[in-house]
């Protein structure tokens, strides 16, 4: 055996955020062997919300030997670390240990440290790469790399809760619908409102949300009213993906009251019925998991008879027309591209803009309720978005036929990121998020705190706040700074406080 060899076992993580795991609870990784450590079987255990109490809020990592054939004790080289989108590593130790058979080591580290202050860094499309490694004697040799990977399956549930005769509706009374899953484990959605009698506080309206499947944990919900002239409100929003104890959020108040819905009756009730369009994402446990590939040395002489072997040539060739194949986005950019049987528009103040309800439903919860519903939108074959710019609406389209963004900024990122959120589009809303993230500067901070405050994105805040309080001076002495004064002093006044509450 060569005793100067580095082993390296990396795991990938998908829809990470969506951990479903409480404090105590582990993800485990599929099981790998290394026939160069005596043949001994390992696995990575991540605990997304710590091992124990004592580090709640932390994310604990620990490599572990199983029951193999290999010595009964065993001195390793190794460490773990979590790889960045840039290729960098957050590690978190490197020691030797002295495994035995059912033994394991690991740390902890602070959750906020990569998922709320380097999201976009560590958390690429919501993947966490882990990387663990190994080495026996010196490491002089590295191995090529063991891959795992493990997808944690989410559920998008989007529907339109009804309200009828609404203004009638008595204290605690609930009205409630049922929504049939999609999915191929099927089961259904009970999502339930009632007003509170306003005996001890005003008036609320609490949604509360039920899945018949207890495996499926409710991490994300987003409530909007649907008023008479077709416009979004958010209403509601919660979201437990990143809390340390990861709290239930099936049951959440409204924003409005009845009381404040009353009095815009002919606003908010068009025919004393209240529309709320939920969108809903559910945790549904490990979806897929295995190791997918063990790469060993090839030599020169495998090299060359793999060169000669025909079948092996033919899929080169197959490989190479295949590059030049039109992707589906690209099929479907030309369509837009030549209004080839559009049957909507989509109308600024200023333009008009050609496009098919199929694609817009299949890519906006909100489309698809305006044009699937009883709304104008429906029959009309228009959709009014006077509050975006032609530019806006000219890219917001090019994203939902393409999946791409073209010549992104820093103005049109935080225009595309406001008609994402009232679209509920959540990749773009993500995709600008990251955006602005990776070039937020001193002059652009406060625009990004002001934005993130306005949509009520606590993420994208959280980034923006860590970023002025890095850098206080320069930004509350800004231009910037002092227009936030004037717009929300009460949001300038609570992010100046935040540098105190530091301190302390």
């Amino acid at each position: 055996m060569n005793n100067n060899k580095e082993y390296t076992f990396l795991w990938f993580i998908e829809n990470y955020s969506y951990c479903w795991h409480k404090n105590g609870e582990k993800l485990v990784s599929p099981m790998f062997t290394i026939d160069g450590l005596g043949t001994t079987a390992w696995n990575v255990e991540l605990y997304p919300r710590g091992f124990g109490d004592y580090n709640r809020g932390n994310i604990s990592v620990y490599l572990y030997r199983n029951e193999d054939d290999g010595p009964d004790f065993l001195t390793v080289n190794w460490h773990i670390s979590f790889v960045a989108k840039n290729g960098s590593s957050l590690f978190l130790r490197e020691c030797a240990s002295y495994f035995s058979k059912k033994f394991k080591d690991g740390w902890s580290l602070a959750m906020d440290d990569v998922l709320l202050k380097r999201t976009a860094n560590y958390l690429p499309k919501d993947i966490l790469t882990v990387c663990c490694k190994l080495r026996s004697g010196d490491g002089d040799v590295e191995i090529a790399p063991i891959c795992a990977r493990t997808r944690i399956g989410i559920e998008h549930i989007s529907f339109l809760h009804a309200v009828e005769c609404f203004s009638a509706m008595g204290p605690n009374l609930e009205k409630t619908v049922q929504i049939r899953s999609c999915s191929k484990k099927g089961g259904a959605i009970l999502s339930s409102l009632y007003c509170t009698d306003g005996s001890c506080c005003e008036k609320k309206i609490m949604l509360q949300i039920t899945p018949s499947d207890h495996n499926k944990i409710l991490s994300k919900c987003i409530v909007s009213l649907l008023d008479t002239f077709g416009n979004v409100i958010k209403c509601a929003e919660a979201d437990n993906r990143f809390d340390a104890k990861r709290k239930e959020i099936g049951k959440l108040p409204l924003s409005l009251t009845k009381d404040e819905i009353m009095n815009k009756k002919s606003e908010y009730l068009p025919d004393d019925k209240l529309s709320l369009l939920c969108e809903c994402i559910f945790s549904t446990g490990i979806e897929f998991q295995k190791i997918e590939g063990i790469q060993t040395e090839i030599t020169t002489t495998v090299r060359k008879l793999a060169s000669d072997n025909p079948h092996i040539k033919y899929a080169n060739i197959s490989q190479k027309k295949l590059a030049v194949c039109p992707s589906v986005a690209d099929d479907l950019k030309d369509i837009y591209n030549s209004k080839f049987l559009t049957d909507v528009v989509l109308k600024t103040k200023t333009n008009s803009f050609s496009a098919h309800k199929n694609v817009l439903c299949a890519r906006s919860p909100v489309f698809k309720v305006m044009m699937s519903n009883d709304m104008k939108e429906k029959n009309s074959d228009s959709i009014q978005v006077d509050d975006l710019e032609d530019g806006t609406a000219q890219q917001l389209l090019l994203f939902l036929y393409s999946d791409n963004l073209e010549d992104l900024q820093w103005e049109t990122a935080t225009k595309l990121y406001y008609a994402a959120d009232k679209y509920q589009i959540e990749k773009l809303r993500l995709i600008c998020s990251s955006f602005l993230i990776d070039n937020l500067t001193t002059s652009t901070a406060t625009e990004l705190l002001h934005l993130a405050d306005i949509h009520s994105d606590s993420d994208l805040k959280q980034v923006a706040e860590d970023f002025i309080l890095e850098h206080d001076e320069q930004v509350f002495g800004s231009g910037e700074w002092e227009k936030l004064l004037v717009a929300n002093p009460q949001l300038a006044a609570k992010t100046m406080h935040l540098k105190y509450k530091t301190k302390k």
